[in-house]
C-alpha cells in the first residue's frame, strides 16, 4: 500500500512539473516568429531563440531558473555570428569572440567574473560555434586546474616573487627538470584538431611552438616560430596554450621556463 502511494504521489509531482512548463511564442507583424521561450511557472528556462524580422537566427541563450547561463551566440542579420561568450553568475566569464558582418575574427578577449582581461588568444579567419565551445571546455580546464593542491604534483611551493639579488626575472632556458605536461604530450594531442583544409590538401609536418611557462605550471604564453599553414600552426599553439604543465625546477625550487614544444600532424595515425 506504501509503494502505489508513493507511486501515486511521484505521478502528481510529475504532472505539476509538466504542467508548470509553457513554451509562449511571439511573432513580427509578417508572421514570422519574433521569439522562442520556454517558462517553468513564471520562470523562463532552458534555451531561448529570437529572430530577425526576415527569419534569421539573432540570439540564443540559456535560462537557468530565470538566469541567463552558459554560452550567448549573437548573430548579425545575414545569419553570420557577430558575437560568442559565456554568462556564469549573471557575469561574462571566459573566452569572447567577436566577428565581422562576414564571418571572419575580428577580436577576441578573455572575461573572468565581469571583468574584461585583455586579449588572450588569437583566433584567426572562420572560427566555427563548435570551435568556441572546445576552447571555453578547455579554458573552464584551466580554470579548474588553477585551484588543485600543489601537493598532488608533489610539487615545492611557489615562493613569493621578491626582489633580490638571487632570483632571476628571466625565463630559463634549460634548467635541472624541465617543464612536461601533466599526463605526457598525450594531453596536447587530445586537444588537438586536425584542420579540414589540411586534411583536404594532405597537409602534414611539425609545429614549433614556443611555450612560456610559469612557476604554477600555466602557460602564459604560446607562439609559432615554425608552422606549417593551413590552420594548423593556430591549433597547435592553442592546444599547447590550454595544457597545464608539471613546472621546471631548479635547485629544487620552481623557475619559470622558456622552451620549444614540437606539435606533429600526421594523417595516418594519431600521437601518444
Amino acid at each position: 500500500m506504501k509503494k502505489i502511494f508513493l507511486l501515486l504521489l511521484l505521478i502528481i509531482i510529475q504532472n505539476n512539473l509538466f504542467a508548470q512548463q509553457d513554451t509562449v511564442k511571439t511573432f513580427f507583424p509578417n508572421g514570422k516568429p519574433e521569439a522562442i521561450v520556454v517558462y517553468n511557472g513564471d520562470q523562463r528556462q532552458g534555451e531561448a531563440l529570437f529572430y530577425w524580422e526576415n527569419g534569421n537566427l539573432k540570439e540564443r541563450r540559456n535560462y537557468v531558473n530565470d538566469k541567463v547561463f552558459g554560452t550567448v551566440t549573437v548573430y548579425y542579420e545575414n545569419g553570420n555570428i557577430k558575437e560568442l561568450y559565456s554568462i556564469e553568475d549573471g557575469k561574462r566569464d571566459g573566452p569572447a569572440a567577436y566577428y565581422d558582418s562576414l564571418g571572419n575574427v575580428v577580436e577576441d578577449v578573455i572575461f573572468e567574473d565581469g571583468v574584461r582581461k585583455g586579449q588572450e588568444f588569437l583566433l584567426v579567419g572562420e572560427y566555427r560555434e563548435e570551435d568556441y565551445q572546445k576552447l571555453l571546455a578547455e579554458w573552464k580546464e584551466r580554470q579548474s586546474n588553477k585551484k588543485k593542491d600543489a601537493n598532488e604534483l608533489n610539487l615545492p611551493p611557489i615562493e613569493d616573487d621578491k626582489i633580490n639579488m638571487d632570483d632571476d626575472p628571466a625565463y630559463l632556458l634549460t634548467p635541472e627538470i624541465m617543464p612536461e605536461p601533466i599526463g605526457g604530450m598525450h594531453t596536447i594531442y587530445k586537444r588537438l584538431v586536425y584542420p579540414v583544409e589540411a586534411k583536404k590538401n594532405k597537409i602534414e609536418g611539425t609545429v614549433k611552438v614556443m611555450a612560456f611557462i610559469e612557476k604554477n605550471g600555466e602557460v602564459s604564453s604560446a607562439q609559432v616560430v615554425e608552422g606549417i599553414g593551413y590552420g594548423c600552426d593556430e591549433n597547435a599553439r592553442l592546444s599547447v596554450y590550454y595544457t597545464r604543465f608539471k613546472p621546471g625546477l631548479q635547485k629544487g625550487k620552481r623557475v619559470k621556463v622558456q622552451m620549444i614544444i614540437p606539435v606533429e600532424f600526421k594523417l595516418d595515425g594519431s600521437k601518444e
